[in-house]
């Protein structure tokens, strides 16, 4: 199975490929506001690496959120573009399990953690492996304040927080104590699109997981 797969949920790019049982290519940048200009380069660079034309992929697996509003668009418009002049479906991977999912051992429950602005965090409870992940309780979004008596009745679960400094900070200023920091990595959800490749759909009815309404004015992400 050849799945390319895309992330631009947070603050970082990622672009990975899953070829011939494996990760074959992870590529990842802190790219900020200038995924829309990186995301079609990684991508390039991956396929051109591995010695892969775009139409010899099976499937483009992408987050669909939550995370940055404009960043979601961003990975979830490129990767319908692909799969469209290509004639493939589209995978579309919670960031929260992309997030959590490498942590995963089969025995070991993990709490994913994305900034959401406004004191708010985006959170989900996994279980599982790396490869079959699933979720004990869903995306959802939470207060600083409730997260903080949430991760203390959860104390069993590592909690995983996206590798964000302003995110650090909140959880720095709030006392809630956090097992690891890390990023979505694109090889991260290549390896989930094979596990959900079942649930493929074409371009056209992807759709993104915003959870809330985006923001509106310039603090808009």
């Amino acid at each position: 199975m050849r799945v390319l797969g895309i992330d631009c949920s947070t603050c970082w790019t990622g672009v990975g490929l899953f070829l011939e049982g494996a990760i074959k290519a992870d590529v990842n940048y802190l790219a900020g506001r200038r995924q829309a200009s990186l995301l079609p380069l990684l991508a390039s660079e991956v396929l051109e690496r591995s010695g892969l034309e775009p139409w010899s992929l099976d499937a483009v697996s992408v987050t669909v959120g939550p995370g940055s509003f404009t960043g979601i668009r961003v990975g979830l418009s490129y990767a319908c573009a692909l799969s469209e002049g290509t004639g493939r479906k589209v995978i579309p991977v919670s960031s929260l399990m992309a997030l959590g999912a490498p942590f995963l051992d089969g025995s070991r429950k993990v709490l994913p953690l994305i900034r959401a602005r406004r004191g708010q965090v985006y959170l989900a409870a996994l279980g599982g492996e790396r490869r079959s992940p699933f979720f004990l309780s869903p995306p959802r979004i939470l207060s600083l304040e409730d997260l903080s008596s949430y991760v203390e009745r959860n104390s069993g679960f590592l909690t995983v927080a996206d590798d964000d400094q302003a995110l650090s900070q909140e959880l720095s200023g709030k006392s809630i104590k956090v097992s690891t920091f890390a990023s979505v990595r694109g090889g991260a959800v290549a390896l989930l699109g094979t596990a959900l490749f079942g649930q493929a759909v074409d371009p056209g009815e992807a759709r993104a997981l915003y959870i809330r309404d985006p923001d509106t004015g310039a603090s808009r992400g």
